[in-house]
């Protein structure tokens, strides 16, 4: 097993090894991938020290810098056996059973009756056999609204379409088009989004509306989070969004700091809105939105806004009150109803709208 060759190594009288090795065993990963980074630039050429560094950026869930500190081992000890079982078990752990299979090929030729490697092999078989995991996310959107004092009505039809390309990132895309008092526009944006550890991840997005009467004409947005805390059901993350727009009246910039509290199937969000208006004056508000998993597949949203936004070519504030349910239909259909009122200066407005996902 890999553990007791990591233990029993002749470094194992090295007291910095030995409570490196300890760290990574007892769970404490951060602390084991400094102490065995530090030992690798001490001692480059100690197959031992790179297979641990690589077995703790895998507890860490970071396959790639895992994966490199594998093949250092190999290309030191191309034979070590644990070696070549743990760069298997990466790619298995990162959603690449394929390659899981091609990385494990050598020792199953070499010793077939290995039941370790035989073990992984059936596991990587049976990862294999399965129906994969969905890649693909496609959104479709339809949402009407009712403006009060005869003003008519707006609608909104969105296509979203997004790839999981690997396991920490994303690629999407989407088109909304838009009416409102009898003037449409269509607006396009396209996203990346990556996960760079457990704990930060952070997104970009430009898009804009061709000849735009009111929405931006260019959009860029761009943020992050970080988790503060993530201990059994409890969790905290820290997240700042930033929007610049460029409207046919003038830009509009904004950031918006959010924290996230959870516990168990409980969660909600606190979003500060702070904005710079086509006028070049400062607008601030706030939203909460709480989220409950009444279910594996149900999930009740309540939603309160107080703050500024640009809707018609201007900064205007608004008080809106929102709810929805979500509803799993299976693993890879989702079924939404969401509404919401809005109070503005000018009217309010009632909306109603409906949404589906399909993972493929």
């Amino acid at each position: 097993m890999i553990e007791a060759v990591a233990v029993q190594a002749p470094e194992a009288a090295d007291p910095a090894y030995v409570a490196a090795v300890q760290a990574r065993q007892a769970g404490r990963t951060a602390e084991a991938i400094a102490a065995f980074d530090l030992l690798a630039k001490q001692r480059p050429k100690d197959p031992d020290v790179w297979l641990n560094l690589g077995l703790s950026r895998m507890a860490a869930q970071r396959y790639a810098e895992a994966d490199r500190a594998f093949e250092t081992t190999l290309e030191l000890a191309p034979d070590y056996r644990d070696a070549r079982i743990a760069y298997a078990r990466s790619a298995l752990f990162a959603g690449r059973p394929e390659l899981a299979r091609r990385r494990l090929a050598p020792l199953l030729a070499a010793a077939p009756d290995d039941a370790e490697a035989k073990g992984l092999s059936q596991q990587i078989a049976a990862t294999l056999a399965m129906p994969g995991e969905p890649t693909w996310r496609l959104d479709v959107a339809y949402a009407r609204s009712e403006l009060t004092k005869d003003l008519g009505h707006w609608s909104s039809a969105t296509l979203a379409l997004s790839k999981r390309i690997d396991p920490d990132t994303t690629l999407g895309g989407s088109i909304e088009h838009t009416e409102r008092f009898g003037i449409s526009d269509t607006y396009v944006e396209a996203l990346a989004a990556r996960r760079f550890s457990p704990r930060l991840d952070g997104f970009v997005a430009v898009g804009g509306a061709p000849n735009a009467d009111y929405r931006p004409e260019l959009s860029i947005r761009a943020g992050g989070s970080v988790g503060l805390l993530n201990e059994g059901e409890r969790r905290v993350r820290l997240g700042l969004d930033a929007v610049w727009s460029r409207y046919a009246v003038g830009e509009v910039k904004s950031l918006q700091p959010y924290l996230t509290l959870a516990a168990g199937p409980v969660s909600l969000t606190a979003r500060s809105i702070n904005t710079e208006d086509e006028r070049g004056k400062h607008q601030s508000g706030y939203t909460l939105g709480g989220e409950w998993a009444a279910t594996q597949r149900l999930r009740l949203r309540l939603g309160y806004a107080d703050a500024p936004e640009s809707a018609d070519g201007a900064t205007v504030p608004v008080e809106a009150v929102s709810g929805g349910i979500a509803y799993d239909l299976t693993p890879r259909w989702t079924v939404q109803v969401v509404g919401a009122h809005e109070k503005r200066t000018a009217y309010d407005r009632d909306e109603i709208g409906v949404a589906v996902t399909r993972r493929f």
